[in-house]
């Protein structure tokens, strides 16, 4: 062993890509995707994470692990409950085309008590003696009319002016109560919004920012398939080093048992031994590292996939391989009929082309139609029915206000040219990515071959440099040299056929395919459980 031993280790068990797939990382080559509407997501402190220990770890595959994460990651079930919260909006963008009904009621006390009389007794005599004297007068007349009918006829209408004079003389004062002292009111409100230009616009992008909610939780969950396969691939990756580490252990214990044969025939110095045995445990401290690396690999794939115990992993069986069978068009056309940053895309261009038609409404009049019914207990004024109502047409044009509708269109007109200019930048973004990690995959794709036929060869070379050192035909040196050799070969080629593995994921990834190749399309992100408020709960009353 020496120091590429070490740098080879070391950069096999790195995990930059985990940090990059904790938060969902982009399509291979992307530059500008939509964020995941999951801001304020906790982060943690030093980055130093820990599975519990089990005796027997459950064996956790590629298909298991897309399912978790599909189902279970905080992340993307933060976003699903925004979606809901997003939903909900959609009863608030109703309201502006809905009609509203309120009821009102008040009690008024006054003091004083305000009060008005119309007449008086003095008035209704002298008013009564009016009539009176004028039925005497009609009597007289009568009485030298010598027409008998129109004698009768006189009689008669002074008849009915004494009784009227009696009626009037017999009234009281009116009193009207202008304040009364206790007054209870109550009105009911109907208002029903006839035409309003901007609510058309308005509502169609309440349900657009639902559609695009709702696409940039699916495309969050195919940021985070992508993630757990780096994570898992990276475990696995890390899970053959560890054996390889365990399988060079072994190696260099065989070789000290060689060393102390010829060390005491008296072939070997005490300095070589002692080298031996530095060398196993070098070795062993290597295998240490690796299996901390393996914990740490796992630590990142279990934040992705909602798991707290230790757990084991497995090669995963090959992927689909999409590149075969099928040309760089027919892959492009799959891309723009299913990748998702395409689809929030258009969506966004959408709502921006409704918010400036929305602009243009602010022209329109708008028109309400208005019923009101309302109740009084004072009924001793002016009207003594207690209940009234009214109806109102009521139009509204606007004429001028101050050019803000005019700043609005033009901010708007903006907004959807830089739409446009996203969807050309998305365009080329996505042809690049294309081509990319196409010729990505035919370069692992090469160097599989390689590495395995490299791999090969090392293990001969290896086999032969133990049986001629154990014959005294070749130095120490040449030993761990060819030890060496097959070890770093065997790290590449298991590197090799899992990057060839991830490239071919990440190819279904940037066709926007991954959550078909996961046969997670149907998996559904459940709402926080009551045990889980209640866990949440009692994990805050920790907190002072």
């Amino acid at each position: 062993m020496n120091k590429a031993l070490t740098l080879a280790l070391i950069l096999a068990c790195s995990l930059p890509a985990l940090a990059q797939a904790r938060g969902g990382s982009a399509p291979p080559g992307a530059s500008d995707s939509p964020s995941t509407p999951t801001s304020g997501t906790p982060r943690g402190t030093t980055g130093i994470i820990g599975l519990r220990p089990i005796d027997q770890p459950p064996l956790v595959t590629l298909a298991d692990a897309f399912a978790l994460a599909a189902t279970n990651n905080l992340d993307l079930r933060v976003a699903a409950a925004q979606l809901r919260a997003t939903r909900a909006n959609l009863t608030k963008a109703w309201a502006v085309l809905l009609p509203n009904i309120s009821l009102g009621a008040n009690y008024t006390f006054n003091y004083p008590e305000q009060t008005a009389e119309f007449g008086s007794a003095e008035q209704n005599q002298q008013q009564a003696l009016l009539f009176n004297s004028i039925a005497d007068i009609t009597e007289q007349s009568a009485a030298m009319n010598p027409d008998p009918r129109a004698q009768r006829a006189a009689v008669e209408r002074a008849t009915e002016l004494r009784k009227a004079a009696d009626t009037i003389a017999s009234t009281e004062a009116m009193e009207i109560a202008l304040a009364p002292a206790h007054v209870v009111d109550g009105n009911i409100t109907f208002a029903m919004p006839l035409f309003n230009g901007r609510a058309f616009p308005l509502l169609q992008n309440a349900y657009g920012a639902v559609e695009l909610t709702r696409l940039s939780v699916e495309q969050a969950r195919a940021a985070v398939l992508w993630g757990t396969a780096q994570a898992y691939l990276q475990t696995v990756a890390t899970k053959s080093i560890v054996a390889i580490t365990d399988e060079q252990v072994a190696s260099t214990k065989r070789h000290l048992g060689l060393a102390v044969q010829r060390h005491e025939q008296g072939m070997l110095t005490d300095l070589a031994l002692e080298r031996a045995d530095l060398e196993v445990r070098k070795a062993e401290q290597q295998a240490r590292q690796a299996r901390a690396g393996l914990r740490a690999t796992k630590a990142a794939l279990a934040g992705i996939i909602g798991r707290t115990e230790d757990f084991d992993v497995e090669p995963p069986p090959p992927a689909n391989a999409l590149e075969q069978g099928a040309s760089f068009d027919d892959l492009l056309a799959r891309a723009f009929a299913q990748r998702l940053d395409l689809r929030v895309q258009k969506e966004s261009l959408a709502l921006a082309e409704r918010s400036s038609a929305e602009a243009w409404m602010r022209f329109l009049p708008s028109f309400q139609l208005i019923a009101q019914g309302r109740y009084t207990s004072n009924t001793s004024g002016f009207s003594s029915n207690p209940l009234a109502g009214a109806v109102v047409v009521q139009g509204t044009l606007p004429l001028y206000d101050g050019g803000m509708t005019f700043g609005t269109i033009a901010e708007t007109d903006a907004k959807v040219g830089a739409e446009l200019l996203r969807v050309r930048q998305l365009e080329e973004t996505v042809e690049r990515e294309l081509r990319g990690t196409l010729d990505d995959l035919g370069l692992k794709s090469e160097n599989v071959s390689t590495t395995a036929g490299l791999a090969e060869l090392a293990r001969k070379q290896a086999q032969s440099a133990e049986e001629l050192y154990a014959q005294g035909l070749m130095t120490e040196v040449d030993l761990r040299d060819a030890r060496l050799g097959r070890f770093a070969a065997d790290v590449d080629a298991a590197r090799a056929r899992l990057d060839l593995e991830l490239a071919r994921l990440g190819l279904a990834y940037a066709v926007g395919e991954l959550p078909k190749a996961a046969r997670v399309e149907d998996a559904t992100l459940a709402p926080i459980s009551d045990v889980e408020g209640d866990a949440a709960r009692a994990a805050l009353n920790k907190v002072p």
